[in-house]
């Protein structure tokens, strides 16, 4: 059990901001959004590959800035958020636990049963690249805010019984740097299941439910207080809306749907014509 926790919790033991480094983080990178058996199918020049997002570096930093800080203890929103921490953080004891290791592993692969196929380079690489090219921009601003609004982890305000990617839950540190805010998977996740939505709307449901469970795993997991979850989403809901002014966005968005619609027709990804729509 030990093993399995350290390597669901892998991308914890990194900083966030080494993820967001093109010259050192692309295989973690992969293994995160995409999941280790992606990665494992990847040459080393195809992980090396450099990843763009949609917007420029003004637009994430303002997003970065519209963040608002967490609540002040003694506040009513603390109060209303300790209680919610401590119920989501008391599942860790029952079967939502697991539910939470494997959530805190990878993202896109937690999406699986809510659109109805595997998500992955072979299966929907047109959809894969958008996906990859909107979380790009959603880590840059997480780890822009959380640099704005240091924040501790629980684990380290607070001893747990259990925590994602310990083998043993740690001494509480309050000199620890604060990295808790907000929630960088969460922001993935969110941004990942809105993209989701406009490629499978049919979906949106099950999708949008899949991404609030998410977010609370990581509250499960013992590394995220709920407005760390809700300032993760706020970032992946404003990249979204930013992209959408984005020509390339809009393309590789009409490039998804059409990719998505011929799966769904019984075909396959590499048997269709390039495609090069109109933005």
């Amino acid at each position: 059990m030990a093993r399995r926790e350290h390597a669901a919790g892998v991308v914890l033991a990194l900083s966030w901001l080494a993820l967001v480094t093109p010259a050192t983080a692309a295989p973690d990178r992969i293994r995160f959004l995409e999941g280790p058996a992606a990665l494992a199918k990847m040459s080393p020049e195809q992980q090396a590959a450099p990843v763009q997002g949609y917007l420029s570096p003004e637009q994430r930093s303002a997003i970065a800035a519209s963040v608002q800080p967490p609540p002040v203890a003694g506040m009513q929103a603390a109060k209303a958020e300790t209680e919610l921490f401590q119920y989501l953080q008391g599942l860790s004891a029952t079967r939502r636990w697991q539910v939470a290791l494997d959530d805190d592993a990878t993202v896109y692969p937690r999406f699986t049963d809510q659109i109805g196929f595997r998500l992955d380079r072979e299966t929907a690489p047109a959809l894969v690249t958008l996906l990859n090219r909107v979380a790009e921009d959603t880590m840059a601003i997480a780890a822009e805010a959380k640099a704005r609004n240091p924040r501790l982890r629980p684990y380290q305000a607070a001893r747990l019984a259990r925590v994602c990617g310990f083998a043993n839950a740690p001494t509480p540190d309050a000199a620890a740097k604060g990295t808790g805010y907000p929630s960088g998977h969460a922001a993935v996740a969110w941004g990942t299941a809105l993209v989701l939505v406009e490629v499978v709307p049919q979906g949106a449901q099950a999708i949008i439910g899949r991404a609030v469970a998410f977010g609370q795993s990581r509250v499960v997991c013992g590394l995220h207080y709920p407005a760390d979850i809700e300032a993760g989403q706020f970032i992946g809901s404003e990249v979204l809306a930013r992209a959408f002014e984005a020509p390339d966005f809009r393309r590789d968005l009409a490039c998804a749907r059409r990719e998505i619609e011929a799966i769904r027709n019984g075909q396959k990804a590499g048997d269709l014509p390039a495609c090069t729509p109109a933005p």
